[in-house]
């Protein structure tokens, strides 16, 4: 049976997704599932590119923090995803991220890995920014948790592939380096498949409207002035949303892998595979999470994940049995990522086509950032406290925060985007 077709029922409007729309989410689902898997790579094999580039331990948090600076260019790449179209962006990042994971594995030092991954975050981020606003924009009101759903679980085989790959790493010539390339190779064969995308059909009607509109610099940065004087509130509550839970769940979804290796003792291979046990139920929850945020609402589906995963993350690190701490992980592991999804639809959905994937974008960017604090804040607690599982649980405390503003971010659930967010004009009159 085919994961990505929707389940019939004569109780559902959910019929089967129209050729067209089933063929774009699985070109741009391609790309989530590589992207994970360059991550989850990265999240596992922690240990072994720690010990080999010399990074130290004081360090690390520091460290994996930065590597995300590469969003402050993905934010200009989501920027003109909203002048330019997505397909375009969409072909850029794809190529972008090929070219930088297949040469992460031939890097020498540290600085080498931290540039490139940098460079690669800078174009995945951008990939998942416009691929998330190309799916919103592509299906159907009904159905859009259901395919932001089965795009997440894309996401997450990507992460069980890299755990499956990850449980030979001792096998294999080069290590982890050959994790890296066959990722790359992955993306070359994605490359070649994504010619074929098209572009969605509602920013072919923004183009058409802004067809003979002055190319002013004013006009060029209207998606980032109308998300400034439109929606302020909007995205403000939404902020407040995602960075307290971002900062206190970052070090937390960090580190797990490092922690079940140093703290528990468990090997790699039976690390990879609980990652392959979790990206199994993750996938197929991802199914149930997608079509339950619109049965039940974004909001709703929040308030259900956001501190259930802080709670089971929690329980993971300060877990004394290492079948607790693994058993506990895998539902923590789909309650974030299942609040990750709606938070990335909420981004998508709030606001009109002429500014969605900036707006898309610079949700991303503070989240990113708030992700970096959080993984400093880690190198800091560490230094005062000595352990990373009481750092980690220190700043999961944060999590709780994220609740409050919940109430003023409106619903969005079986809503057409236009009635959420209407499209005033093409462009800002200034």
């Amino acid at each position: 049976m085919d994961p990505l077709r929707p389940a019939k029922s004569k109780a559902s409007k959910l019929s089967s997704l129209p050729v067209e729309h089933r063929r774009i989410l699985y070109l741009v689902g391609a790309a989530l599932l590589v992207n994970h898997f360059d991550l989850g790579i990265f999240s596992l094999a922690l240990p072994q590119i720690q010990a080999e580039l010399k990074i130290p331990e004081s360090q690390l948090g520091l460290v994996v923090g930065l590597l995300r600076l590469g969003v402050l260019a993905a934010f200009l790449l989501g920027f003109a995803a909203d002048l330019v179209g997505r397909r375009t962006i969409l072909m850029v990042t794809i190529v972008g991220t090929t070219i930088g994971t297949l040469l992460t594995a031939f890097v020498q030092n540290q600085w080498q890995f931290f540039g490139l991954q940098v460079l690669v975050r800078c174009f995945s981020y951008a990939e998942e920014m416009v691929c998330f606003v190309m799916i919103v924009e592509t299906v159907s009101a009904d159905r859009r948790g259901w395919a932001m759903g089965r795009l997440s679980a894309l996401g997450a085989l990507g992460t069980g592939i890299a755990a499956m790959l990850y449980s030979h790493v001792k096998d294999l010539p080069h290590g982890w380096r050959d994790l890296y390339l066959i990722g790359g190779l992955g993306l070359i064969l994605l490359v070649l498949a994504r010619q074929g995308l098209k572009e969605s059909e509602r920013f072919e009607t923004l183009k058409a409207a802004r067809k003979g509109v002055s190319t002013t610099l004013a006009n060029r940065l209207s998606p980032m002035l109308a998300l400034v004087r439109e929606n302020p509130g909007r995205f403000l509550a939404l902020i407040a949303v995602t960075v307290p839970y971002t900062l206190g769940m970052a070090a937390g979804i960090a580190f797990v892998s490092k922690h079940l290796q140093e703290t528990h003792h468990i090997s790699p291979a039976k690390v990879a595979i609980l990652y392959i046990v979790a990206g199994a139920i993750s996938f197929w929850g991802y199914v149930f999470a997608g079509r339950l945020a619109d049965i039940i609402g974004r909001r709703f589906m929040l308030m259900i994940s956001m501190p259930g995963a802080a709670l089971l993350y929690a329980a993971l690190y300060l877990a004394t049995d290492p079948w607790v701490a693994m058993g506990v992980w895998i539902p923590g592991l789909f309650l974030m990522f299942s609040s990750e999804m709606t938070l990335s639809m909420l981004g998508s959905e709030l606001f009109p086509t002429r500014y969605r994937a900036t707006a898309a974008s610079a949700r991303v960017v503070i989240m990113v950032f708030a992700g970096m604090i959080g993984l400093a804040a880690e190198s800091w607690v560490y230094g005062m406290t000595g352990s990373l599982p009481q750092a980690v649980v220190i700043l999961l405390c944060l999590t709780p925060l994220s609740l409050l503003a919940l109430f003023f971010v409106p619903e969005t659930a079986r809503k057409e985007l236009e009635a959420i967010g209407p499209d005033i004009a093409a462009t800002l009159d200034i």
